[in-house]
């Protein structure tokens, strides 16, 4: 079906007003609401109104004010208005409109349209509204959105409906399969053996020297979650759960439930851990009014991958501690093992480092201000206070020594990322901070840490629309600063009980033009014949650096560009891959992979050529891209559409056979990608894990953190642990059934048992409900879910659907424009509105 686009317009003023009464206002009254603004073809299009309510104590005709906000998608103000406001780009994604002489305003409602780049979903909306008086520039008006989800706007989706409808259909739920096919994430070998074992308050529980730590860890865990007092004994010759020292690989473990008791045998405490995870799920899921009858199994299992990560940004808007502890635990519920830290970036740093204290109180918040040196400015939708706890925050020492130990006790590395030498804005400007504080006193200590050329004048932009976010690599004080963190960090895993094996380097979206105009550059190149240009200064700030870390013996990580270089290609500069920095044993991030952009097949390239490398592809493992290409899904989309399935689909080593989509979700020519490098004998060696990544521009609210992330990571930890699904060996002609039979089997354990799970013992993650599907078909608007534990409801030429409103239970015939939501038949909690028009 193709969406009736006319609609858009049409249906409008009619709902708008329908909509809007039930919203809360800000203290103040300073509010505002998006209105969609269709082309002349009533095509949704990159164009709307800002519509702002101002309180009557405040003039705007006076014209002494400017109206802050965030948005990197080039905002214009739109030809309709655009002599009575000018918009002013500060830096990074943060803009101000201001009035011209010819502005007027009239009652206390300010209409702003606004044209820019695009706006596929609500995350493409401008962000963080403040108000200034240029005659007080120390105190802001901040305005709340009264429409956060935008889900009052009316975007008829049809084409996307019905898809969602005609994958609903074939994901038919399965009876729940039998117990040996019901673990997540599946193991190597499962049976039933049609035995049965009684767990009960004061069981045992007997473990070998070595697993005292896991057994104490297993008894506390049931005591959280269950009423069942295990006691720990040392008598071998004990019934209840055994927990024993067996020759296996790392991280391997047996399990085996039988009418005589439990026993897990493990190699490595790691393994223990792991096994002790299979059987707390299975313990869970039975355990009923204070007893656990526990079927007979028989289990084998270890990992596909050794590196299972999943990378979490805390930099651009902050995650408290609580909520990371939080995330450590369903991590190794789930048996993922690296914990990719990216705490530092251009909005922010968030971990204290001893003896700079500028690094946090600096660059750890994120506010207005008239006074340049205060803080980083808002981004990302932060706002103008600077005690907002999602741009601004950190974990003191104390507090990353005690999430690194937390994370040790769950078999869970924890890799720092230095973002270096780009997306390092915050790092730059805390240690011009610094300088500025101590020019005069001691300008020894002003410049120990400069990490910035203070007459340098090169001119860039970064895809973000920071201008100056690139540590200097001439500066001997940045090679200064780079040691001292590593060695604080080295002192703090030291006394979390962790050794610091991998820092992370970063490396990654350097634009061109950065350094060029720098007179400590310029100097540099004088100096040494081997540098041509600045670009040339790439491979030699990262020998540098890693000079630093091989003295700690810490290996290196980066992002794939520092296994590359940038050329000059007939007149273009372009990024290649150099060979002989194998050399330097580097751990490469690899993840571009976008279709169309030639990256398609970087990472097959660099491990064929020796890199060890980790896949992150964009197109299939970075959880902060929309689910779906609709409107109203939050997310990026510049790689893509990521949803769980997309992840279960990922073929590590041929990812091209699931490779279907471009970024705006047309389906791909695979023919195209036949002359792409394949991942040879040898490639396959250095293929060292998988990475999934949630960076955090658009988790505004810190309920967007869990949508993005579960149930996405569930499907994840399938990838990354479970051993190598049949249906990727599969020929082509029943390649389509045997993985659909593979993906219907997860999807019903999903919903069956992994988020009844959630609901039952983890109720404050509020995992992603998927929207409807929807179909108009012979005169009928059918609706199905991906599952039976939800429930659709709906709304006809009205409003948002609620819990109160019309439950779907058989074909609609009625026209006009309907919109849906899911909802969790338990919970109650409702999936993004999905619209479409019946006419």
């Amino acid at each position: 079906m193709k969406t009736n686009a006319p609609i858009i317009l049409l249906v409008w003023g009619l709902l708008w007003s329908a909509c809007t009464t039930t919203g809360q206002r800000a203290p103040q009254g300073f509010t505002y609401h998006v209105e969609i603004r269709p082309d002349t073809n009533g095509q949704l299009a990159p164009a709307y109104y800002v519509n702002l309510d101002i309180p009557a104590s405040h003039d705007l005709n006076q014209k002494n004010w400017k109206l802050y906000f965030n948005s990197y998608k080039n905002p214009q103000i739109d030809s309709t208005d655009v002599g009575k406001f000018t918009i002013t780009h500060v830096n990074g994604d943060l803009n101000y409109i201001e009035p011209t002489a010819v502005f007027h305003m009239d009652r206390n409602r300010l209409r702003i349209p606004i044209r820019q780049a695009r706006l596929r979903n609500i995350s493409d909306f401008p962000t963080g509204f403040y108000l200034v008086y240029n005659d007080q520039p120390d105190q802001y008006f901040p305005f709340t959105n009264e429409d956060p989800a935008y889900d009052r706007l009316v975007v008829p989706e049809n084409a996307l409906a019905e898809e969602i409808y005609e994958r609903n259909e074939w994901l038919s739920p399965l009876a729940t399969p039998d117990l040996e096919n019901q673990l997540l994430p599946s193991p190597r070998a499962a049976k039933s053996n049609g035995q049965a074992f009684t767990l009960s308050d004061g069981s045992l529980i007997v473990a070998d020297n070595p697993f005292a730590g896991q057994a104490a860890y297993l008894a506390d865990e049931l005591k959280k979650y269950t009423q069942l007092g295990v006691r720990l004994v040392n008598d071998p010759n004990k019934a209840g759960i055994k927990l024993r020292f067996w020759n296996l690989e790392e991280e391997a473990y047996q399990l085996r439930i039988g009418n005589t008791g439990i026993e897990i045998n493990a190699g490595s405490a790691s393994g223990m851990f792991y096994g002790i995870q299979t059987l707390k799920r299975l313990i869970l899921d039975h355990y009923r009014d204070g007893e656990c009858v526990l079927p007979g199994i028989e289990v084998d299992d270890g990992p596909r991958f050794k590196h299972r990560s999943l990378m979490l940004d805390v930099a651009r808007n902050f995650l408290p501690k609580e909520k990371l502890l939080q995330v450590l635990d369903r991590m190794s519920a789930y048996k993922i093992n690296v914990l990719h830290l990216h705490f530092n970036d251009d909005e922010g740093w968030r971990i204290a480092i001893p003896g700079l204290p500028e690094l946090t109180a600096f660059g750890g918040y994120r506010g207005h201000t008239d006074v340049p040196g205060d803080h980083l400015p808002p981004s990302h939708g932060s706002g103008p206070d600077s005690a907002s706890t999602r741009g601004s925050g950190f974990y003191s020492r104390k507090d990353f020594v005690e999430i690194l130990s937390y994370a040790k006790d769950r078999f869970i590395t924890v890799i720092p990322e230095i973002e270096t030498p780009g997306h390092a804005r915050a790092a730059i400007k805390s240690m011009e901070h610094r300088y500025h504080r101590y020019a005069q006193s001691d300008p020894n200590k002003a410049t120990e840490y400069l990490l910035s050329d203070l007459q340098d004048r090169s001119e860039y932009r970064t895809v973000q629309g920071w201008r100056d976010d690139a540590i200097n690599p001439a500066l001997e004080s940045t090679y200064h600063f780079i040691e001292k963190v590593i060695t604080e960090l080295a002192l703090m895993y030291q006394d979390a009980g962790a050794e610091l094996k991998l820092v992370h380097m970063g490396g990654d979206e350097v634009p061109a033009g950065v350094w060029e105009r720098s007179a400590a550059v310029q100097h540099l190149l004088r100096e040494n014949d081997s540098f041509k240009t600045a670009d040339d200064l790439w491979e030699y700030f990262y020998n540098r650096v890693g000079g630093i870390l091989a003295k700690k013996d810490i290996r290196m990580q980066g992002w794939e560009e520092i296994g590359m270089r940038r050329v000059d290609v007939n007149g273009r500069k372009k990024m290649e891959i150099v060979p002989e920095l194998r050399k330097n044993g580097y751990l490469l991030d690899v993840w571009n992979n976008v279709y169309g952009t030639g990256a398609e097949d970087l990472a097959y390239r660099l491990a064929n050529q020796g890199f060890d490398i980790v896949l992150s592809n964009v197109t299939h493992m970075y959880l902060d891209l929309a689910s779906t290409r609709s409107f109203y899904e939050p997310g990026m989309y510049w790689g893509g559409y990521v949803n769980p399935e997309k992840i279960f689909s990922f073929m590590p080593e041929n990812y091209y056979r699931t490779f279907l989509r471009d970024d705006t979700d047309r389906p791909i020519d695979t023919a195209s990608l036949h002359d792409k490098a394949r991942l040879n004998t040898q490639g396959k060696k250095h293929i060292y894990g998988l990475q999934c990544a949630l960076w955090s521009e658009t988790l505004i609210h810190e309920s967007n953190f869990d949508y993005m992330l579960y149930p996405k990571l569930i499907a994840f930890a399938e990838r990354a642990w479970a051993p190598q699904p049949k249906w990727t060996t599969a020929p082509d002609a029943i390649f389509e059934k045997q993985y659909r039979e593979a993906w219907q089997r997860f999807n019903t354990l999903l919903w069956n048992n992994e988020l009844p799970r959630f609901d039952r013992y983890w109720s404050d993650v509020h995992y992603r409900i998927p929207a409807p599907g929807i179909k108009i078909d012979s005169n009928q608007v059918l609706v199905n879910t991906e599952s039976q534990a939800l429930v659709v409801r709906y709304t006809l030429n009205g409003g948002v659907p609620s819990n109160a409103d019309a439950e779907v239970k058989g074909p609609l015939t009625e026209k006009g424009v309907y919109r849906f939501k899911a909802f969790h038949r338990k919970t109650g909690r409702s999936s993004r509105a999905m619209t479409v028009s019946y006419r």
